[in-house]
């Protein structure tokens, strides 16, 4: 499994927290439906950042095509553009080339080897 990754950072008002967790778990449940299902989706986590209030970033992890096609659903789309209205700052977008996984979204189980 390779895939593409991507850490996106994003920052907003720190006032703004509720509303951006409101908008994110929008943008989940709009993935839920437009992207999750096409198995293309490998992980998408969104973190907060203690040391920095306001600031957050999401790790990606996608098939190539799941790549490609990430937020072109008009619900996911729509909600993204919502959420870009909260922001202070330009967000960043760095892709990354997995090189060596382990857990993918799920608890490393030792007792099970490499594939988690």
């Amino acid at each position: 499994m390779g895939g593409v990754g991507w850490i996106y950072t994003f920052w907003a008002d720190p006032e703004k927290d509720d509303e951006i967790v409101r908008i994110m778990n929008e943008i989940f449940e709009a993935m839920e439906e437009e992207e999750f299902p096409t198995g293309n989706v490998i992980t998408y986590t969104l973190y907060r950042v203690p040391e920095e209030p306001g600031k957050w970033v999401m790790f990606e992890h996608f098939t190539q095509e799941g790549s490609d096609l990430h937020a072109k659903g008009p619900r996911v789309r729509e909600i993204g553009l919502r959420k870009l209205e909260l922001m202070v700052k330009p967000y960043t977008r760095m892709q990354l080339e997995p090189v060596l996984i382990r857990g993918c979204g799920e608890p490393i189980n030792a007792s099970k080897g490499d594939d988690g």
